[in-house]
């Protein structure tokens, strides 16, 4: 089994649902659902890696705070037990997600802790591993632009297989995002956008076509994810796509990490493309199933209901 780390954002994330639109000023909307749940897009991801059996190296940080007690006790039980540091004096980051039928999600973000996480906080055995995932790279401010382009050039060099979760830009993705996702994107083994990322990264509605410009600028792997439509996958010769199963749908928010988790594991364990895709899909179908109680299936819960 090829080594796995993880880098990017650790943080609590607030669900709230159903919340279809925010409640006018002055006014009070109730509602059914709100639960705190840990941990943002690189602790989700390595959440599911460990409920799946692979060993893995998680590195960000949280606040001094409860809420980061209230993570690192999370990621422990889970058996993640280093690589998230503690910043004194500074809170841990939250993101608010409102969920609600028939709507995408959309999200508040307090960045905390996260503000100050940077390539320096990055332990240098995290970028020897074999699979290297960079991931909530517009919720990390100060490892944007060349603090992400030198851990992408130190793991290529140390020979791992880079991977890339930008997450949702704030500021709209701008012709200066462009510019700075077209010098990271050449450094990226395997680029890991969701649809609309995708299509406002490359101006184009089409999956496919979205997925072969970007493919194109980054001569790696691009992997669009679709949510219940699946997901698309284009490398320098392979053309992939992979329809989900149907499922009922309980929480969707952190979809996408369970994917990358799900494909993380799959290609860690030298799967072919086609069954990565497969089998990352397939994870990230049965973790949208669950509740936050038991959010992450083994690989044994996942066979036996194929």
């Amino acid at each position: 089994m090829s080594t796995i780390s993880v880098i990017g954002n650790v943080n609590v994330d607030l669900l709230v649902s159903p919340v279809s639109e925010l409640p006018p000023p002055g006014t009070d909307l109730p509602v059914e659902n709100m639960e705190v749940r840990a941990a943002g897009a690189a602790g989700n991801t390595a959440l599911a890696l460990a409920a799946l059996g692979s060993p893995l190296q998680l590195v960000g940080c949280v606040g001094e705070d409860r809420l980061g007690r209230f993570l690192l006790d999370e990621l422990y039980s889970a058996g993640i037990k280093e690589g998230v540091s503690i910043l004194p004096h500074r809170s841990t980051g939250i993101s608010i997600a409102f969920e609600a039928p028939g709507r995408d999600r959309s999200f508040l973000t307090l960045l905390g802790s996260l503000e100050e996480f940077n390539a320096s906080m990055v332990p240098e055995d995290a970028l020897t591993k074999d699979l290297v995932l960079l991931c909530g790279y517009f919720s990390l401010p100060s490892l944007r632009g060349e603090g992400t382009l030198r851990l992408l050039r130190e793991a290529r060099t140390e020979g791992a297989l880079t991977l890339l979760d930008t997450g949702w830009d704030p500021g709209g993705w701008s012709k200066e995002t462009s510019e700075e996702m077209a010098t990271l994107l050449p450094l990226v083994d395997v680029f890991l956008p969701n649809e609309t990322e995708a299509r406002h990264l490359s101006g184009l509605e089409e999956p496919v076509e979205a997925a072969q410009v970007l493919q194109e600028s980054s001569g790696g792997w691009v992997v669009v994810k679709l949510g219940a439509n699946g997901c698309v996958g284009i490398g320098p010769d392979e053309l992939h796509r992979v329809a989900a199963p149907t499922v009922r749908v309980t929480d969707t928010t952190g979809a996408g990490d369970a994917f990358n988790g799900g494909l993380l594991y799959a290609l860690s364990n030298d799967a072919r493309w086609i069954e990565a895709l497969s089998f990352a899909t397939r994870f990230a179908s049965a973790v949208v199933s669950r509740s936050s109680r038991d959010r992450y299936p083994s690989v044994g819960e996942l066979t036996s209901v194929s």
